[in-house]
Order: structure tokens, then sequence, then C-alpha cells
């Protein structure tokens, strides 16, 4: 693909997702607004000059230029009004709705993501294990059939919750609650870190590249999703685990791969880089539960990832959260523009979809989530902060969240370049 057709389709897929992201987000609010009888004078998707702009009832609707924002303007939103049907004339329950309801939207779409990928998906890969080689897991005695119910003492599902945790566990000594023929048995396994040579892709089960990282030592190789790989270093592996095996003891050295490209052999060489981590091999039973059938595990999907982001931003803000990147929105647009599968571009929205929708919910001034703090300390109080002192708290928080987001563009510049 062309340098200039690879820009055209990049830019496309943000416009798709962040369009649609902003929109349902301004849905939200302009529905549940309309709603509770509150006079809404604009309804705008972008920002910049307008395109395209009706008038009906009261509401203009615009489409703007620049697709990466979008507004409803309420009447007594920003400027206390006498009208009868202003934002501010509404019961704080009302306003509080309202104001939640672009976040929570972005919520439950996310949710609605994960769930149609996940129930319509041919496979899920369960928790029960399927093979494993002579490596720590074995060695703890963990047997293929036995079913990995929790780590310590968190509950497992699926083969990447258990990936997760080990990679995540505080401690290289981990118990595991294991299910064989019908009885919990429970099991300590350590799992200690070790360097190994990383080249920055994962394989499907015949050798075939299914994921090249961004700034990883394959991708500056130019290697592909699709290239299959046939030998290392002139060593022919009879699976993916001996190819994995075989780069893992090459740390920050000289490498060539021949691999398969659309029935032609070519060669690639570079050099390795090396990851500290728990390494242990272990692969889990995969099922076909088919769309109907898998609605169970598309609630655990779902579940899964609305627990881990509410967790991880969690972390961030106190402080506890180790190797967690913030990624602004030049990241983002990096990380939309490299997804290569629908199925990486749809999961990919949903994340971001939730992860809107979570921080947006912060109670940070300027945000719905701070809103909403000052419309519960109106409840309370039963009468509203002064106009001044609502109007200044928002400006601040709006400029904390302004230094925040050029902090981290400069970062997401600084790591692309």
């Amino acid at each position: 693909m062309s340098t200039l057709l690879s820009g055209i389709v990049g830019f496309l897929k943000i416009v798709i997702i962040l369009g649609t992201l902003i929109t349902i987000h301004e849905l939200g609010h302009f529905v549940v607004a309309k709603l509770c009888k509150v006079k809404v004078n604009a309804f705008s998707i972008g920002f910049g000059p307008k395109l395209l702009k009706t008038k009906k009832g009261e509401t203009e609707y615009t489409i703007r230029l620049f697709p990466f924002g979008g507004f409803v303007q309420m009447e007594g939103e920003e400027e206390r009004s006498e009208e009868e049907r202003a934002f501010n004339k509404k019961p704080v329950w009302q306003r509080i709705a309202i104001v939640a309801a672009g976040a929570t939207v972005n919520i439950v779409f996310a949710l609605i993501v994960y769930f149609c990928i996940a129930s319509a998906s041919n496979v899920y890969v369960t928790n029960e294990v399927a093979a494993l080689d002579e490596g720590p897991l074995y060695e703890a005695g963990i047997r293929a059939g036995d079913k990995i119910v929790s780590i310590n003492n968190d509950k497992m599902l699926t083969l990447r919750e258990i990936e997760e945790k080990i990679k995540d566990a505080k401690s290289n000594s981990m118990i595991f609650e294991v299910e064989r023929n019908g009885s919990i048995q429970e099991i300590t396994v350590e799992i200690p870190y070790t360097e190994r040579g990383n080249l920055g892709v994962a394989f499907g089960n015949s050798g075939e590249i299914i994921y090249v990282l961004p700034n990883s030592p394959a991708e500056n190789m130019k290697l592909a999703v699709g290239d299959v790989l046939q030998t290392v270093n002139g060593v022919k592996c009879e699976s993916s685990e001996e190819f994995i095996d075989l780069i893992r003891s090459i740390k920050n050295d000289y490498i060539e791969l021949n691999v398969l490209r659309n029935d032609e052999n070519l060669t690639f060489s570079g050099e390795t880089n090396t990851k500290t981590e728990r390494i242990y091999s272990l692969s889990c039973k995969v099922i076909q539960p088919g769309f109907f059938k898998g609605f169970k595990y598309a609630i655990d999907e779902t579940w899964y990832f609305l627990t881990a982001t509410i967790v991880g931003t969690a972390e961030v803000f106190v402080g506890k959260a180790k190797d967690v990147e913030v990624m602004g929105p030049v990241g983002i647009a990096d990380e939309i523009t490299s997804t290569s599968t629908a199925i990486d571009f749809f999961y990919l929205m949903a994340a971001i979809s939730l992860s809107l929708g979570i921080f947006n919910l912060l109670p940070i001034p300027a945000l719905d989530g701070g809103r909403i703090a000052i419309l519960l300390v109106e409840g309370i109080r039963r009468k509203p902060l002064k106009e001044k002192v609502e109007q200044g708290l928002i400006l601040a928080g709006f400029a904390a969240i302004l230094l925040l987001a050029i902090v981290v563009t400069i970062s997401d510049v600084i790591k692309i370049f």
C-alpha cells in the first residue's frame, strides 16, 4: 500500500472512531436533555466552520469542518437563565442524569461492541489447560486437563486473564487453584523473571506472524502480519513454540529470518533486544460456542474489560500503577492507524470509548464527573454554588486538563519520532 493511500486510510480510521464516539457521547446528553424537557439551542458534531446546518424547532443542528469534537448547547447551562425550560431550573437529579448521559453511553457502547465481538466469535479460549511443557507450571504439578480456577484468589475464566495475572503478580510465588476430576487443589507455582531475546511479534499455530509490535525490532526489519516464518539464522523449526524458544535465546544480537510472503521467499535481518519477563508455557482449550451459546463468554469478556479499565484508571491516579503509559490524542491516533484487522479496529474503538466514558466521570471540574460533583454539593446544600465560584472551579479544571493534554501530547510525539 502506498504511503499516500496508507495515510488516507489511517485518517479515515481516526475520523470513524473519534467521530462515532464523540457523536454518541453528545447524543447521550442531547436525548436525556430532551426527555427532561430542557431547551436545547444547538447540537453540533465537530468544531470550526459550519459545513451543514439545519434548524428543527428550537434546535440548530450543525456538522462542522473538524470531526474531532462536538457540543450540546442547552439554555442555562453555561450562564444561569430565567427561562422556564432552562437547564439550571431543572431538579438536581435531572441535571445529573443529563450530565452523566454522555459518559454512560460511551461505556454502554463499549460493552455492546465487546459483547458482539465475543458472542459472534468462532473461538473462545477457556481456562482449561490443553498443553504445557516442562516449565514452572508443569514442575509445580499442573497437568493438561486441569482448569485454572483462580490465581492468588482472583477468579480466572480465560487464558488471557491467566496471562495477565501472571504478568502483573507482585511475587514470583503464586497460589493456583485448579479443578481436577471434580475437586479443587491448591498448587504453589514459582515463575521468576528471566531475561530473553525479543523480536516484537506474535505467532499463530503455523508460524505465521499475527501481530507486529510498533517500534519493535520486527517492525524495524519490515516484517509484516501474514509472513510465515521458515528459518531463524538458518535453523528450521517444526513449530511456532520452537521458533519462539530460539528467538528468546538471541539477546541483543544479530538475527536473520527467512519468511514466506505471498508465495515469495524473503530474508530480513536486524538485531533483537532484551526483554525481562516471566517465561512459562501454557495453552488452553479452545471451544466454538457459536453466537447464542457465546452469550456467557461475551459477558465474561465485557466484564473483564470494564473492571480492568476502572482498576487501571484508579491505580494511575493513586500512583500505584506500574508500567502504565498515559496516552494523549497523538498516541491514540497512532494506535488507531496501526490497526491491521477489523477485530483490532473494533476492539480499539471499544477500549477508547470505555476509557473516554470512565475518564469523563472522574470528579474533576470541567469534566462531566466534576459537574456531577458540583451538582451533588448543590443537592446536599439545597442551594447552588455561587455562579462565579462554579465557573472558577470549571475554568481551573479545564486549565489543569489542558496542561495535562499538552504534556501527554509532547510525550506522544517524542515516542513516535
